[in-house]
């Protein structure tokens, strides 16, 4: 249930024009002292507009110098940062684009060269008895589709990155 009175905004009138109670009609202080709603405006209207006096004598306002430093280094980080998101964009490609050329150039390997290879790296360390699989029968099992989805990704990536550095 909400209670107006056809007051209240007399008496908030009188409280934010800082008229409240010496510089105001004697009827109002008399109608305050009445109306419970106006009461409850008076207390608690009162109290923001101290605690906003208090905070508006409070606050430290910077001089224009040191406004005007800190828009300045404000501008040279967001310079900076304008001029990295080509520089990030280009590197998400060049990433890509190297490890979509390292995946086609293992596949495009003959497996004589790979068996050679792998008679080559277990002959720095014989000890070990990992076996080193067939890199063309391993990229050859993996189907067209996963391939096409990895390829989509990595040319994607790049503006994946991009859109996700850049603060537009």
């Amino acid at each position: 249930m909400r209670i107006e009175c056809e007051r209240e905004q007399d008496v908030l009138d009188a409280l934010a024009a800082r008229r409240w109670p010496a510089r105001c009609d004697t009827e109002l202080p008399a109608h305050v002292a009445a109306c419970p709603v106006c009461a409850d405006l008076v207390e608690v209207a009162g109290a923001l507009l101290d605690d906003h006096d208090v905070s508006y004598r409070d606050a430290s306002i910077p001089s224009s110098g040191v406004v005007w430093w800190r828009a300045q280094l404000r501008a040279r980080d967001e310079d900076a940062r304008a001029a990295a998101r080509p520089i990030a964009f280009i590197q998400g490609v060049a990433a890509s684009v190297a490890l979509w050329l390292l995946i086609t150039l293992l596949r495009a390997v003959p497996s004589a060269t790979v068996a050679s290879w792998k008679g080559w790296l277990l002959g720095f360390v014989p000890h070990l008895s990992v076996p080193v699989p067939n890199l063309v029968d391993v990229t050859a099992a993996i189907p067209v589709s996963v391939l096409l989805v990895v390829g989509a990704a990595l040319l994607l990536a790049p503006l994946a990155i991009y859109l996700a550095v850049a603060e537009d």
